[in-house]
């Protein structure tokens, strides 16, 4: 039988050790199968995933499924209020136990054979099972879960980076925004014909921004303000009271090969908008309530990233999640979740259609953008070229992502 074009480590990594850094990568790293085998495994199974938002799941019961690739996961509350995260997969003879996207259950039941599971996982029953078996080791297997400021993420490893520096860096750059006390004012999930790396690096360089993006460029500084942006992020922390020192509204970036050594990767940096612009708006005015503590705009927008598969975009008056989900080789998804204060009210407080449009155009146009990247990566007349001054987070991922490769294990 024919092996696939790269089957083994060694060929994968003799391809990232070709890698010229500063250029783009090489084609079979964005169109062959057996790489994108090897990301699901090295990327997808082990790093953090933005799962959810804790408004989806107010009460006990309540749950939600998280599904990638292969492999499905039960978001839940239990009754004990605790926020758990459990592989879909029954004890018994593996079907899927939950097959509802999101819900309120008293206990998970599997359709199949009927064994039921406690909201903290542990076997309730399980019908006409010998008494002789050990019943305590045959709950639901964990999947390790964290909340960032009422952000669920949850990791398929059975060791996941760690996520207490990421936490402990960020939490005073979001606290003043209370995500927490958000809600999801609307979701849109964008099918886009590409490897999923095109996507993350489209997000990561606004070189194509002013000629793709008429709409972003108009409210958005494409090369950053420093006078403006200082005094933005001298000001944040006098919109804040009781926030942490405004030092920490600062550029911070520890992604890549700059994370600590074994943990997640993050970033926050903070930007000034165009002149009369206070958010990501069609006229540069306000769309929503305020979020948080903040007493008012400032003509700033915060970039936050959780590894390079988590970035979001924070306005005073909402929040904007973005999730690179993986398909296959040559398709993936883009998801974006839209946030506002918890006690917004959708007609009243903010219009729907208005909070959704810069991203949405955006990303319809990104679409494109990316597709026909993707179709020329793929001709056999694609030679990587070299990257400019603003595709430095960019070229940041890519050496990221070669280092991955150099260092995963794939096995023989």
């Amino acid at each position: 039988m024919q092996r696939p074009a790269i089957a083994q480590r060694a060929a994968i990594q003799d391809i990232a050790n070709a890698h010229r850094p500063g250029y783009a990568m090489a084609q079979r790293l964005y169109t062959d199968e057996a790489v994108f085998e090897s990301d699901s495994t090295l990327i997808f199974g082990r790093n953090w995933m933005l799962a959810g938002h804790v408004s989806e799941i107010p009460e006990p019961g309540d749950f939600f499924l998280f599904d990638m690739l292969r492999e499905s996961v039960i978001v839940c509350r239990g009754t004990d209020r605790v926020i758990r995260a459990f592989a879909n997969v029954c004890r018994h003879r593996g079907s899927r136990v939950c097959t509802e996207a999101q819900g309120n259950v008293r206990r998970f039941t599997c359709p199949y054979h009927a064994w039921t599971y406690e909201l903290d996982g542990r076997l309730f029953s399980a019908r006409a099972l010998d008494a002789g078996h050990d019943r305590s080791g045959l709950g639901l297997l964990p999947v390790a879960i964290e909340t960032l400021e009422g952000l669920i993420y949850v990791s398929l490893a059975e060791n996941p980076p760690d996520f207490g520096p990421a936490r402990a860096a960020l939490e005073p750059c979001l606290a003043p925004f209370d995500l927490a006390r958000t809600k999801i004012a609307h979701r849109t999930r964008y099918p886009v014909a590409a490897n999923w790396k095109l996507l993350v690096e489209n997000y990561n360089e606004c070189y194509h921004c002013a000629p793709a993006h008429p709409e972003y460029s108009r409210g958005h500084t494409l090369q950053l303000a420093p006078e403006r942006t200082a005094r933005i992020q001298a000001d944040f922390a006098a919109l804040a009271p009781g926030a942490a020192d405004g030092l920490s509204y600062e550029t911070i970036s520890c992604l890549g090969q700059d994370a600590p050594d074994g943990a997640e990767g993050f970033a926050h940096y903070r930007t000034a908008l165009a002149d009369g612009h206070v958010t990501g708006s069609h006229d540069g005015g306000p769309l929503a309530p305020l979020l948080g503590t903040l007493s008012g705009h400032d003509g700033g927008a915060a970039d936050v990233y959780l590894g390079f598969l988590n970035p979001m975009l924070i306005y005073p008056d909402h929040a904007v999640l973005y999730r690179f989900l993986p398909v296959d080789a040559l398709h993936s998804v883009q998801e974006i979740i839209w946030l506002v204060h918890e006690d917004a009210v959708e007609g009243r407080d903010y219009d729907r259609e208005a909070l959704t449009w810069l991203w949405d155009v955006t990303t319809q146009a990104d679409k494109r953008i990316i597709e026909d990247n993707q179709r020329g990566v793929a001709s056999r007349f694609y030679r990587p070229g070299p990257l400019v001054e603003m595709e430095a987070w960019m070229a940041l991922f890519i050496d990221s992502y070669i280092h991955t490769l150099l260092k995963g294990d794939l096995g023989a």
